[in-house]
């Protein structure tokens, strides 16, 4: 698997190339904290965009729940491959889903849901408990805030955090959570804090790109 890994690294576009995607020194920093320990267990994406971290965690975890405001098959560009549908309640519509790859690795553990995150009627109901949530949706404070309560009804050990060096917003809501004894700091991930080019637009990192933490 771990050969499999390495080749599918390498098809996937550096955050240098593609702004919308996690770098891929941040999906090597999560596959060698991952190992095999959670072969077993769930995850939780909330924001998958076209599916290129699913498809890292897909390896990873036995099931992985993504969470998009955007169908699956949107556009040529997404890589989810619909297989069935599961349910659709009207606020939320679940779908097993295949993501294209190059290696012939067919994804059948993928189960994409169609819906806001942050509305009112909550994130779906058909979410089961989970051990990893990692966050890459919308940048505020409130929304990630709102981010890791769901986590915490969702029971999660551990938390990784997109953005969190280039977002204050982000490492503001993240920092307060950690001062409050709700999170701990397990490991920072992905680019180091200083500047990085980002299709070729420098932005500033306040700190690491990412942050693994463990639910206290």
């Amino acid at each position: 698997m771990s050969e499999k890994i390495n080749k599918i690294l390498e098809s996937i576009p550096d955050k240098s190339d593609w702004s919308s995607t996690t770098s891929l020194k941040m999906k090597q920093d999560i596959v060698d904290w991952c190992g095999d320990r959670f072969k077993d267990k769930k995850v939780l994406e909330i924001g998958s965009h076209i599916g290129q971290t699913t498809m890292i965690l897909g390896l990873l975890f036995k099931e992985v729940y993504t969470i998009n405001i955007n169908p699956p098959d949107l556009d040529d560009v997404s890589l989810f491959e619909i297989i069935k549908e599961v349910d659709n309640t009207g606020f939320h519509r679940t779908t097993q889903c295949n993501i294209r790859n190059d290696y012939g690795h067919q994804f059948d553990n993928v189960y994409h849901i169609t819906q806001d995150a942050y509305s009112q009627h909550g994130i779906s109901p058909s979410i089961p408990d989970v051990d990893v949530v990692f966050i890459d949706a919308l940048h505020t404070y409130d929304a990630v805030s709102e981010d890791i309560e769901n986590s915490l009804l969702k029971n999660a050990k551990y938390i990784v955090f997109d953005d969190y060096g280039l977002y204050p917003e982000i490492k503001k809501v993240v920092n307060d959570y950690i001062d409050l004894n709700v999170l701990k700091v397990e490991k920072h991930i992905g680019w180091e804090k200083g500047f990085h080019i980002v299709v070729e637009n420098e932005r500033h990192f306040y700190d690491s790109e990412g942050l693994i933490c463990s639910v206290v």
